[in-house]
Formats: C-alpha cells, sequence, structure tokens
C-alpha cells in the first residue's frame, strides 16, 4: 500500500500504468479476502449422538435377550409334550410342524415378570425335528412381528421386527447352572429392526458371544463380539442410529452382567463409533452414584463415558437406566 501512495504522489506516472497498479491491488485484496472466507469454520463439538447410542445399544440388546431366554426356556425339554416354560402374561397359540421344523406360535401381552416392561406383538420360535436344546450345536432362530416393548419406569418405547439366531454351543441349560452344569456357551446372530418410539425403523445387527457361569441366584454372563465390517471388528453390533447414522460398536474388554445387580453391566469396554460425526467413545462400566469405580459387593449404576470428536475430549458419567 506504500507503493500505490508513493506512485500516486509521481505526477509523472501514466495514467495506463496508475489503472493497472490499482487493478493488481484490488486482484489481491480480492484473493485475500476469499481465503479468508473459505477456511473452515471450528465445529463445536457434540456428543449426544454417541451418548444416545449408548443407552440405544444397551436397550436392544436387552430387549432381544428376554426373548432369546424366553424362547430357551420354552425348548428346554424335548419333543412336543414338554411342560413348556411359558413367561409371564405370553400364551401359546399354536405349536406345529413344517417338513423337518418345530414351530412355536407365542403372543405377548403384558408385564414381564419382573413388572419392568409391558410387552406385546408376536414372537414366532423355530427348531429342527428331533433337536433337544440342550445339546452341543443345537440352535434356534426366533421371529419378531411388531414385538413392542415399553418400559414402565419412563413409558419409553421400541418395536422390533426382524430374525435373532442363537446356538447352544457346549450344551446344556442355564437353569442347572451349579448342579452338575459349570458353562453354558451360547452364540447370538440377529438382524432386527427397531422403531424408537414410533419413529422410522432402523436396522440393528447383533453378534454376540456369551458366557454363562456361577450359580442360580448368583449367575455371571461374560459377552463379546465376534462381527466384522467395514473394517471393523469384534463387533458387538452394527448398523443404522435414530438419526440415520453408520454406527459400529465393538467389546474391547469382556462386559459382565451380574445376576445379583438385576443384569446390568458390571464390568467392561465397548467402543462406539459414528463416522459421520467423527466421533468415537469407550464406555467403562462399574461406577457408582458418586461416579466412582464399584466396591466389592456393590452393583453398578452408572458408566463412563470419554469421548473424542474433531480434536476434543471429554468424560461423562451417566445412569445405567
Amino acid at each position: 500500500m506504500r507503493k500505490l501512495v508513493y506512485y500516486l504522489k509521481q505526477g509523472s506516472m501514466k495514467p495506463q500504468k496508475l489503472i493497472r497498479l490499482l487493478f493488481i491491488f484490488l486482484l489481491a485484496a480480492l484473493v485475500m479476502t476469499a481465503c479468508e472466507k473459505s477456511e473452515p469454520e471450528d465445529i463445536p463439538p457434540d456428543s449426544s449422538s454417541v451418548q444416545q447410542l449408548s443407552k440405544d445399544d444397551n436397550s436392544v440388546e436387552d430387549n432381544t435377550d428376554e426373548v432369546m431366554i424366553d424362547a430357551a426356556n420354552v425348548l428346554a425339554g424335548t419333543g412336543l409334550n414338554k411342560n413348556l416354560g411359558l413367561p409371564c402374561n405370553v400364551t401359546l397359540d399354536s405349536v406345529f410342524i413344517v417338513n423337518d421344523t418345530i414351530i412355536y406360535h407365542l403372543t405377548y401381552d403384558g408385564l414381564n415378570c419382573i413388572k419392568t416392561k409391558f410387552r406385546k406383538g408376536v414372537v414366532i420360535i423355530k427348531i429342527k425335528l428331533n433337536t433337544q436344546w440342550h445339546m452341543p450345536g443345537a440352535f434356534l432362530t426366533v421371529e419378531f412381528h411388531n414385538y413392542e416393548v415399553t418400559r414402565v419406569f419412563d413409558g419409553k418405547m421400541m418395536v422390533i421386527n426382524g430374525m435373532s439366531r442363537l446356538e447352544n454351543v457346549n450344551g446344556g441349560v442355564i437353569e442347572l447352572l451349579g448342579n452338575g452344569v459349570s458353562m453354558v456357551i451360547h452364540k447370538n446372530t440377529s438382524h432386527v429392526f427397531i422403531a424408537f418410539n414410533g419413529h422410522p425403523p432402523r436396522d440393528w445387527h447383533l453378534t454376540r458371544h456369551m458366557v454363562y457361569t456361577g450359580t442360580q441366584g448368583a449367575l455371571v454372563l461374560a459377552v463379546n463380539g465376534f462381527g466384522f465390517s467395514q473394517g471393523y471388528d469384534n463387533l458387538l453390533s452394527w448398523g443404522t442410529d435414530r438419526e440415520g447414522k453408520k454406527f459400529y460398536t465393538q467389546i474391547s474388554e469382556s462386559v459382565v452382567f451380574r445376576q445379583a445387580c438385576l443384569w446390568v453391566p458390571y464390568s467392561g469396554r465397548q467402543v462406539y463409533s459414528i463416522p459421520a460425526n467423527d466421533i468415537k467413545a469407550t464406555a467403562i462400566f462399574g461406577y457408582n452414584n458418586n461416579n466412582e469405580p464399584i466396591s466389592a459387593g456393590e452393583c453398578p449404576s452408572r458408566y463412563r463415558l470419554d469421548w473424542n470428536q474433531h480434536g476434543h475430549s471429554g468424560t461423562l458419567y451417566l445412569p445405567l437406566n
């Protein structure tokens, strides 16, 4: 600019040169302004999406598990004339055979046995003819048909449609743990569609390796993921979240549940990723209401969520329910 002022003071400068010089400086100013405008704005961090995902993922697992346990109880005996272990407020509408498969048609309509959820809808259980559920390698499939679950304490609801497969890897039944059975291993593979509180359904995959140990009243469940998708391994779940964005949930340390603590996550680590939001978070289970690690004999009520997004990070303590 000083040069421009200098030349303006020189009376001998030709008008053409003066115009050309003015044009050059004006062009430079425009380029600098455009560069300043094109610089990316700093996006403020927002961990709400991964907070919601961590809650939803636990709810989906819990609600599908409840039905899979119901199905295993129904099939705990052998043949068609077994004493069916029906859960509370569930009706067995029919049992019939199609080709080599026994099909159980169940209708849910009422509270579960511990009165924490109101359930309604249809569940269809299928198992191969002459297969005994307690034998190693036995497997069953469950179809969810508008299976609706409403939590009593807050009224939040989800509707599940789709299919789940459960394999009894090493044989035995959970009800006999501590009575001649020391360990029961299940593998669960599911592809379901979840509608949260009336919103459009989202697809949800589950791939879980579940090891039950302990004795009746003091059972312990350790869960790991064995799925693989889009370069992510050890996946517990993946699919589309409430916002319609792809997510991936991995287990980096076995997640442990205890019957004595009402089957809430007791310890372990899960890693949540939502690539579209450039956010990743690790849930660390086993904290109390004071946001401190639980002591021996204490049941957890909260979990810790360490998140990272756009180079920003933070820690939250969230309730398990």
